[in-house]
């Protein structure tokens, strides 16, 4: 009995040793065909990248001239506006300090016709229309001494000429 497993147990193995080898055989077999498959699509792809390959390298070959001249113009165009940029801000300050200075000045002639109106006006108050009051005011004082005389007169006339009037009446 001890030697019927045993012989049991070498033939299990060999069969598994065996069944083993298939499938390594087989997996051997299919490596070997998905690596010709992939030398065979290396080789198209090879084949068809190329043209492809040496097409871009003759574009860019060409382009680096044209790509170096566009960043040279881009940079003395840099250069260029900063410089314009620059003068631009310097004459704003400009016309901002002058527009400043004259608003001072404005000012300053505003203020001074402001004063020389005042002084006028004081000035007329004074020597215009003070004297003119006084003289109104005498004016005003003979006129009302004169019709205070002619009333008195009148009245006087008439008291006398009441007589007179009634009789040059009828």
């Amino acid at each position: 009995m001890d030697n019927t497993i045993i012989t049991i147990f070498v033939v299990v193995a060999a069969v598994a040793i065996v069944v083993q080898m298939g499938i390594l055989l087989a997996l051997y077999k299919a490596l070997r065909r998905t690596s010709e498959r992939m030398e065979g699509i290396a080789g198209r792809l090879e084949q068809q990248a190329t043209p492809v390959l040496a097409t871009a390298a003759a574009i860019l070959d060409d382009a680096r001239p044209k790509i170096a001249e566009i960043t040279t113009n881009l940079a003395e165009t840099s250069a260029s506006v900063r410089t314009h940029v620059t003068q631009v801000g310097d004459a704003a300050t400009e016309i901002v300090e002058r527009a400043r200075m004259q608003a001072a000045r404005l000012d300053e002639f505003v203020s001074n016709a402001a004063h020389k109106v005042e002084a006028t006006s004081e000035l007329l108050q004074n020597k215009v229309f003070s004297p003119m009051r006084r003289v109104r005011s005498i004016v005003t004082a003979l006129n009302a001494g004169l019709s205070f005389f002619k009333a008195n007169r009148a009245q006087r006339k008439r008291s006398s000429g009441e007589v007179e009037d009634e009789e040059m009446f009828i």
